[in-house]
């Protein structure tokens, strides 16, 4: 059963009894109170337009777009730059050595990845490798931005380059907001490094520890966790 379209119709057969407001028991308040299964419901159904999606050259060289893996309900999200071959094959983020790597640096501030809802800025891996260009950010902007919107988080991690470029439509540096922790509307959100750069530059790996005790800082602040 469509929940949506059934509360609509029982919202139109109200409306042609003359009631100028809504007759319900506790039960179906409750359940207007509770946006859950609305959530989820609308988040299914942008999960089968990712799965079709065309608007970017990159669904000519994917596997398969990845949506995302984890709680939806645990108010912090992931979020990645953009899927690479394994994550193509495998269908899910952070696979392999990255998968390791990010247990590892989740573990340094007490969190483990099922505390995450994981996804990508981008959700189609890129020829070769390479940084998402212009527009294929651009394709992907609205999916994670309205994911964002229908899961909630309270906080944020980012990791790498792309994820700025979705958030802001001036494009800053990256330099300039990594590791400072943004309010954007309903969220806090704080960029870092990704795993695979750390990799290839060591040197930054002082900084990233530094982005991910603030991080710890800040979730220990908004849940009020001692």
């Amino acid at each position: 059963m469509d929940l949506v379209k059934e509360i609509k119709k029982y919202f139109l057969y109200l409306n042609e009894l003359g009631f100028n407001y809504i007759p319900a028991n506790k039960n179906f308040k409750k359940l207007l109170q509770n946006n859950t299964y609305l959530s989820e419901n609308t988040l299914e159904k942008l999960k089968n337009t990712l799965v079709n999606c065309e608007k970017c050259p990159l669904h000519r060289v994917r596997k398969q777009p990845i949506w995302g893996e984890g709680n939806l309900e645990a108010k912090l999200m992931l979020i990645s730059e953009f899927p690479d071959k394994d994550e193509d094959f495998y269908g899910k983020p952070f696979v392999g050595i990255m998968e390791e790597l990010l247990e590892k640096i989740l573990k340094s501030i007490n969190l483990t990845r099922k505390d995450f809802f994981i996804t990508h800025a981008v959700k189609c891996k890129t020829p070769g490798g390479r940084p998402p260009e212009s527009e294929e950010i651009s394709a992907c902007k609205t999916y994670l931005l309205k994911q964002v919107k229908l899961i909630k988080p309270k906080l944020i991690l980012a990791l790498g380059f792309t994820p700025p470029k979705i958030f802001f439509n001036n494009t800053p540096t990256f330099s300039s907001v990594r590791g400072q922790p943004i309010k954007l509307k309903d969220f806090i959100i704080l960029f870092t490094y990704h795993p695979s750069y750390i990799l290839k530059n060591p040197a930054v790996k002082r900084l990233l520890w530094e982005d991910l005790q603030k991080f710890r800082k800040l979730y220990e602040e908004i849940f009020r966790i001692s």
